[in-house]
């Protein structure tokens, strides 16, 4: 392993012992994760699939962690619409067990739509047969759970449902990464599988750990991300490496080619990568790659025939080449925060890409195939288009508007504007794909948001905020929650409503729920509260800094205690108590029932500067109110909870 690997996974291992809270293993993060959309940072844990948009159909990851799905062939029987964002859940006639983690998806045109959802129980599968998973493993549209390779789980030997990080579909393809770095791919399309073994009746139905082009073929380690089509997988690993493998893939140097085995992508000179991504028109077998670089540069390569390569042609690039664009006062390279790319769905003149930039504005080129990015001609490809779809509509999206995320799907696109509780949409409404409540059949050409109330994982409309643990006994101080930089801008609520009493003092918080609200006076948005739960540490919590004790004997055979200072007059060995004898194995015994024990006094800030506290050493905090002791090298408040 190389140096920057060996910080990276150490670096890695030390996020995990001080956050236990947030991260779960090497690369994975629990609940809703934040580093995603514009707020997009960290390559290693950005969240991909927050929003998932096929050819007619959406799903999507609220910030309470339930997932809504519509559109078409969304219902939980496999074949009829959703007009609306519905609730998987068994009330709906999702039936499953275990809470859910993850979904997927995946579709060709309108003939097929097939959706995937990841409990703690294990994989679920409904809609169109043959369409994300071979017929042979899921016989049925209706939802329910899947059996591969007599794992009853569905998931890879070895891989726990609460070991996958990511989980990506596109057509007749499901793929995964686990949180240790392991991609796994289960497909019967593109040759792709990436372990140098060919589809078949055999490798159709199972799991394939993908392997590397290397001497050996040795498994492909360490990925954080893997994005692809119907044809072929690009994967982003944490040393920021990339490779590539199945039909039609290119590696900055040569021709396309078929590739068996994951085969490195060279990266360009001076690039950090950030993101990946990839596209395909459907009708050709070609691929076409992006890299968005942590500079804000945005590199594409491969495919050109829908001109989704941005540079202006048709012409195919088998390298990559920075992707510019002006449009006034507005530049597109060098400020690119977040891209999505058509990838969930197959069809042909579909090879689409929208991004977002660092001011919140949004651009989109290539393929326009049922109006997804809002030009009139559905049969026209475009170069970047600055802020898509007909500024004028009522309803729609104006030049002055903050765009915070988008998804584009294969015949429609989705966005969700700053302090906006209804996403928007572009693209060709069907079969409930709107999610407005109506079967409508009609081809928009600009962004509406009359639409549902969908609050988006990742879009929170209040402020930035954490979750915190505290130790029994002890209190939080809900500014420690805050994330904000304006921490004068924050109040807190009980409830989700800012219009309810705010809580005057945080400093003493117990368990429970709470709503960080951006004030009046910042005139910022207001709609909806950002949640923030505490709670207690438990035992077997990763760094758990809380301290514990067992209640020691005080009688038996330990040795007595010797010296004792009381006020209650039992003092000797001829009182009835024979006291302090009768506290066992201590150094020295202090009772009163009027006086207290004083021990020394110092803030937070003076403890943390004693030059070498040694083990067992006790302090009051006068900032924290706990009495503190030092054992491990951490500074801890004493409480009361019983040792694992």
């Amino acid at each position: 392993m190389n140096n920057y690997g060996f910080l990276s996974r150490l670096l890695k291992l030390f996020f995990l012992i001080l956050i236990p809270s947030i991260v779960q293993a090497q690369y994975c993060v629990s609940g809703c994760n934040p580093d995603t959309f514009v707020n997009s940072a960290n390559p290693n844990t950005i969240e991909y699939d927050n929003l998932i948009s096929v050819f007619h159909a959406s799903l999507a990851k609220e910030k309470d962690g339930s997932f809504k799905v519509w559109g078409q062939a969304s219902h939980s029987n496999g074949t009829s619409d959703l007009y609306s964002p519905t609730l998987i859940a068994p009330s709906n006639g999702f039936n499953y067990t275990g809470t859910p983690l993850r979904v997927a998806a995946g579709s060709i045109s309108n003939t097929g739509h097939q959706f995937a959802l990841l409990t703690t129980d294990g994989l679920y599968v409904w809609g169109t047969i043959n369409t994300l998973i071979s017929s042979t493993i899921k016989t049925t549209s209706a939802f329910g759970k899947i059996t591969i390779n007599s794992k009853t789980d569905g998931l890879p030997a070895g891989v726990n449902p609460s070991d996958v990080k990511m989980m990506f579909g596109s057509y007749r393809t499901l793929a995964i990464v686990t949180c240790n770095g392991d991609a796994w791919v289960l497909s019967f399309n593109g040759s792709k599988n990436g372990d140098g073994t060919a589809e078949g009746t055999t490798n159709n139905v199972i799991w394939h750990r993908v392997k590397t082009s290397l001497a050996g073929n040795p498994n492909l380690n360490n990925v954080v991300a893997m994005r692809g089509t119907s044809n072929a997988l690009f994967a982003l690993t944490s040393d920021g490496k990339l490779y590539t493998w199945g039909t039609g893939t290119y590696i900055n140097n040569g021709a396309a080619a078929t590739r068996n085995y994951a085969t490195e992508v060279s990266v360009p000179v001076g690039a950090t990568p950030k993101m990946i991504g990839m596209t395909q028109g459907g009708g050709s077998l070609l691929q076409t790659y992006y890299l968005l670089a942590t500079d804000g540069k945005l590199y594409a390569m491969g495919d050109n025939s829908n001109k989704q390569l941005g540079d202006g042609s048709t012409n195919t690039s088998t390298v990559w080449n920075e992707v510019t664009a002006v449009s006034g006062s507005n530049t597109l390279g060098g400020n690119i925060v977040w891209i999505s790319p058509n990838e969930h769905s197959n069809y042909a003149n579909s090879a689409t890409i929208n991004v977002l930039t660092n001011n919140n504005k949004q651009w989109a080129w290539g393929a326009n195939s049922g109006n997804m990015i809002g030009q009139p001609t559905s049969t026209a490809f475009y170069d970047p288009i600055y802020m898509p779809g007909n500024s004028t509509a009522a309803d729609g999206l104006s030049l002055t508007d903050e765009v915070i995320a988008v998804e584009t799907g294969g015949h429609t696109t989705i966005n969700v504007k700053k302090c906006s509780q209804n996403f928007g949409y572009v693209g060709h409404r069907t079969n409930g794909s709107m999610g407005d409540g109506s079967a409508a059949n009609t081809n928009p050409t600009s962004f509406t948001y009359s639409t549902s109330v969908l609050i988006v994982c990742g879009t929170d409309l209040g402020p930035k905020s954490k979750d915190l643990k505290i130790c029994s006994g002890t209190t939080a101080n809900l500014d420690n929650a805050n994330l904000e930089i304006n921490s004068s801008e924050v109040e807190w609520h009980a409830t989700n409503d800012a219009n309810s009493p705010v809580i005057t003092n945080t400093t003493a918080m117990g368990p429970g729920t709470y709503y960080a609200f951006f004030t009046s006076a910042s005139g910022k948005c207001r709609l909806v509260g950002t949640i923030v739960t505490v709670s207690y540490y438990l035992p077997t919590d990763p760094g758990n800094p809380c301290a514990c004790y067992n209640p020691g004997t005080i009688s038996g055979t330990a040795p007595d205690t010797k010296l004792g200072i009381t006020l209650l007059k039992r003092a000797g060995t001829n009182s009835p108590d024979n006291w302090p004898m009768v506290r066992k194995s201590g150094h020295i015994a202090l009772e009163s029932n009027t006086k207290g024990f004083v021990i020394t006094r110092m803030s937070s800030t003076e403890i943390s500067s004693i030059p070498a506290p040694q083990e067992g050493m006790m302090v009051y905090d006068k900032t924290a109110k706990c009495l503190k002791i030092y054992s491990d090298g951490v500074w801890s408040c004493f409480s009361n909870p019983a040792c694992p």
